[in-house]
């Protein structure tokens, strides 16, 4: 029998006082922080020496590593301090981070910023406090955006810490901080902590070919930190000597990276030559390059093009070192710079057929991009829409523009276009499947697609092409997705 309102305020009343409970136990455990009289654990931080005081209960209770901690760090007191049991002496730590993490251990909440999120992450994981190190893993994600270049710097000064459980995380995040800055590098070179990364960093971001820019952008953004780097703010039409000197010492080693032969004839002529900072050997190179461009052979690293700006805005899987297949994609479709929008992620909507259908049906051109469960990465094109259907039947739409993709795949062949071989059959529109491209069906994405194998692929039938088949596209007849995410114009 369904309990009525008296009940419902029952437990809400219950919620309350659990609330007020958890409330108050968090405010006795900040005045236990705050009570140094009783504490028996002494904590020596930094280089200063700086005394932090700590109840070796609360600590053991709440940091895994507590044990390793005190054979690593663990000191007799000198002098002296009585009353207390242990002195554990970090002289890397910096004291205003760690009184925040001690804290932490009191009480759970901690106030983060960019500047200290990898300095909290590291003591986390070296005290085996789990639930911070998530709590700084999220805060870094969800900042990434405005933070990318402050965090890359940390993360890679993280790479050579002592710890190696932190060397490990920080190599995840260098990673991380590097695609979110490639695929947003017009915003990411305009702030100031751009302007302030190290040699290091700026030579890791443009050597890379996934920096979403143009050379001449690269070129400017590369120029504005070095004269950042060397205090000089004139034009270089206005250097002096001096002033010079110091930028190109700022740019020694990073012009390099760039790919000067790749910047537009006119932009070289009126913003790179007058800085008169480009060595001469890849001065000459690229007179020798105008003059006998036949001779240079294209695949040559610094006659590639960087791919540009994110096409697939907001894409999950086509980012990263993937990210130049937006362009390839692009190509295919016959309109290199247009670009589109997502309307379905499937991880985001429980893998739902119905949730693709209210989403996607009636919308077109769409570009569907599926993940499967051993990294490949295939889809399909159709420039005409899914539509809803009443029943159990599935409706096939007519095109001779669509075609099916592999861009990843476990035989670890280039990525392949497969076009449609019976038009007739093209699209099917199913209520109880997601899309479904060709009569075999040659690429059909079940219902909850990630926790079965009701996915399968008939690849060649309706779509065909050199190396056509399911083998290819999934690895197998039939097989499980990991996500997949739909696209249309924008």
């Amino acid at each position: 029998m369904a309990g009525g309102p008296g009940d419902v305020l029952s437990q809400d009343n219950s919620i309350f006082k659990n609330l007020q409970s958890i409330a108050q136990l968090i405010a006795d455990l900040q005045r236990l922080y705050e009570d140094k009289e009783s504490t028996d654990i002494e904590f020596i931080v930094g280089k200063e020496e700086t005394r932090v005081l700590a109840h070796s209960l609360i600590v053991k209770a709440r940091c895994s590593n507590f044990n390793d901690l005190k054979k690593a760090y663990g000191q007799r007191p000198i002098p002296p301090v009585p009353g207390k049991l242990l002195v554990l002496k970090l002289p890397d730590v910096t004291v205003d981070e760690f009184s925040s993490v001690v804290q932490y251990i009191y009480t759970g909440r901690i106030n983060l910023n960019a500047a200290a999120a990898f300095k909290v992450l590291a003591l986390a994981l070296e005290f085996g406090i789990s639930e911070l190190k998530l709590t700084c893993e999220d805060h870094i994600m969800n900042t990434m955006k405005e933070n990318a270049c402050v965090f890359l710097a940390s993360a890679f000064e993280g790479r050579n810490d002592r710890r190696e459980a932190f060397r490990e995380e920080a190599a995840v995040f260098v990673d991380k901080c590097t695609t979110h800055i490639c695929e947003h590098a017009a915003d990411s070179v305009k702030t100031l902590a751009f302007l302030e990364l190290s040699k290091e960093c700026v030579i890791h971001l443009v050597s890379s070919d996934y920096l979403g820019m143009k050379e001449d952008e690269v070129w400017r953004a590369v120029l504005a930190w070095a004269k950042h780097q060397a205090g000089v703010t004139a034009s270089p039409h206005s250097w002096t000597d001096e002033e010079r000197q110091r930028v190109g010492q700022a740019l020694n080693g990073v012009i390099n990276h760039v790919r000067i032969l790749l910047i537009d004839k006119q932009v070289y002529a009126e913003e790179v030559e007058p800085t008169g900072l480009v060595p001469l050997e890849l001065s000459l190179q690229r007179y020798r390059y105008a003059a006998l461009p036949d001779t240079f052979q294209p695949k040559e690293p610094h006659l590639t093009p960087r791919a540009h700006a994110p096409f697939f805005k907001d894409s999950n899987l086509l980012t990263g070192k993937n990210l130049a297949f937006q362009q390839l994609l692009n190509n295919w479709f016959g309109q290199p710079s247009q670009t589109w929008r997502r309307l379905y992620l499937a991880s985001s909507n429980n893998y739902s057929a119905a949730s693709f259908h209210e989403c996607c049906d009636g919308i077109s051109p769409l570009f569907v991009l599926v993940l499967g469960s051993s990294g490949q990465l295939c889809g399909g094109f159709t420039d005409v829409p899914f539509v809803r259907t009443n029943g159990g039947r599935a409706k096939y739409s007519t095109t001779d523009r669509a075609f099916l993709f592999s861009l990843i795949n476990l035989a670890k062949r280039p990525a392949a276009r497969f076009n449609i071989a019976k038009k007739m059959f093209a699209i099917a529109s199913h209520p109880d499947f997601g899309p479904i491209f060709g009569a075999g069906a040659d690429l059909s994405i079940a219902n909850n697609c990630n926790v079965n194998m009701e996915c399968y692929s008939n690849l060649p039938h309706t779509y065909d092409g050199e190396g056509a088949s399911c083998t290819l596209l999934m690895g197998g007849y039939n097989f499980t997705v990991a996500d997949y995410e739909v696209f249309t114009v924008l």
